[in-house]
């Protein structure tokens, strides 16, 4: 987008700019302001941290495979007599452990699915980053096209007031000599009155778009700053190279990305729902002390050894679940098709988009051409009228509508220009 805002000129910019200097105000390119918007921007930081809990997430299941070492102690007492207390076969006059247990997973059908599955989140994290950063992107430019237009228009209502105000004291001189009517000064004065209204609704229209440049950057409150770049026309080859690949079958961009992981997600949901037709097998063992009251309460020559250790395998297996899983995997099969559809959905609409960009680009370096031969015109135009107008050849009338032409399309230019480039950022937003 740098290259489309740099080319033909400043379009009266240099005045501004000038003028932030000599107040100390920091001159900001549009790289500049992209800058401290990616610096400013909480959403961006929030992004950061979305993507680094996916990361943690999926190390924290990779760790979940190992093997799960804890270390258990237990201490009852059950007392038992011929009146009071539980049945001493089934309590052993209570229980005392400490052991070190070892558990682990031999076989899970879903495990490898759901490792993919936070794969995939991690990459659909960094494509919702990419997605936050292209669109920061495209809203600072946009904002920034709009105060170079503000600018412009601001520098261009300057000048008609200046114009217009020497060609007021002509006519007042003329005036006084009796060379004039006193209507031409009358409209004079009011064409005059007019552009200085003009001039002030620039500056608040300038003012304005600062701010709102300001609050995307992050900082709403520092207007210090005056902007630096023209609303440039770019050359057909670089048009034609961003709409290069605009078809259905090649179409992509950073929607259809995250839309695609969707769509990868869903698949892996129909996997996990079948995979609960398998068996779930786990080792466990443990090591240590293990002992009753009743065998505490023998002689010691009489007690059995306390330490030891115990190893065992379980298999678990869904026998009859009601039809449930079967219903499951319709449910996610019909999500997938849903998701497959919005896909579709989305590229049929960004490829309409790009061709109905590409038609307002064309026709706004077309609308360029022919206001460029008018605004010519329209110069030589106002020229000659202020001439004749000296030399008593014309009316008052018509050098203020020579003046006012010449103002319309100075005006139209600058909207064609910075609508041409709105309509680039947009395809460069679209493109990513």
């Amino acid at each position: 987008m740098c290259r489309v805002l740099t080319g033909l000129r400043l379009l009266a910019a240099i005045s501004l700019i000038g003028c932030a200097s000599a107040f100390g105000q920091r001159i900001l390119t549009l790289d500049d302001c992209l800058k401290i918007a990616f610096h400013e921007n909480p959403t961006l930081h929030s992004a950061d941290n979305t993507f680094q809990s996916a990361r943690l997430a999926h190390e924290e299941f990779g760790k979940s495979v190992l093997p799960q070492i804890k270390v258990a102690g237990k201490a009852s007492h059950a007392p038992d007599s011929k009146n009071f207390g539980y049945d001493p076969a089934i309590t052993d006059g209570g229980q005392y452990s400490a052991q070190l247990i070892l558990q682990e997973s031999i076989y899970d059908g879903a495990r490898s699915i759901k490792s993919n599955q936070l794969q995939a989140d991690i990459e659909r994290r960094g494509a919702e980053r990419q997605k936050i950063e292209r669109d920061l992107r495209y809203d600072v430019t946009v904002s920034f096209l709009n105060v170079l237009q503000a600018q412009s228009e601001l520098s261009l209502q300057r000048q008609r007031v200046d114009d217009l105000t020497g060609y007021l004291e002509l006519v007042n001189h003329l005036s006084l000599g009796g060379g004039v009517n006193y209507t031409d000064l009358l409209k004079t004065e009011v064409i005059c009155g007019n552009a200085k209204v003009g001039l002030k609704k620039s500056i608040q229209t300038y003012v304005s778009a600062k701010y709102s440049l300001a609050e995307i950057m992050g900082n709403p409150e520092d207007t210090a700053f005056a902007i630096a770049g023209s609303l440039g026309i770019p050359d057909s080859s670089f048009v034609d190279s961003l709409f290069r690949d605009a078809s259905l079958d090649s179409v992509q961009n950073i929607d259809l990305k995250i839309a695609g992981f969707d769509i990868q997600r869903s698949l892996s949901d129909i996997d996990i729902a079948r995979s609960e037709r398998l068996p779930s097998v786990s080792l466990s063992g443990d090591v240590g002390l293990l002992t009753s009251g009743d065998n505490l309460r023998l002689p010691a020559d009489q007690r059995v050894s306390v330490l030891g250790y115990s190893v065992g395998i379980s298999i678990e297996n869904l026998l009859f679940g009601w039809g449930m899983t079967d219903l499951r995997i319709q449910q996610q099969r019909l999500a997938a098709e849903n998701m497959r559809l919005n896909y579709n959905q989305q590229r049929r609409g960004l490829l309409a988009e790009l061709k109905r960009l590409r038609s307002q680009i064309e026709s706004a370096i077309d609308q360029l051409s022919s206001i460029s031969h008018t605004l010519k015109k329209a110069e030589e135009n106002f020229t000659l009228a202020k001439a004749q107008y000296a030399g008593g050849g014309t009316t008052a009338l018509e050098v203020l509508s020579a003046e006012q032409l010449l103002a319309e399309n100075h005006l139209a230019e600058i909207q064609t220009r910075a609508d041409l480039n709105r309509f680039l950022a947009k395809v460069v937003q679209l493109k990513q």
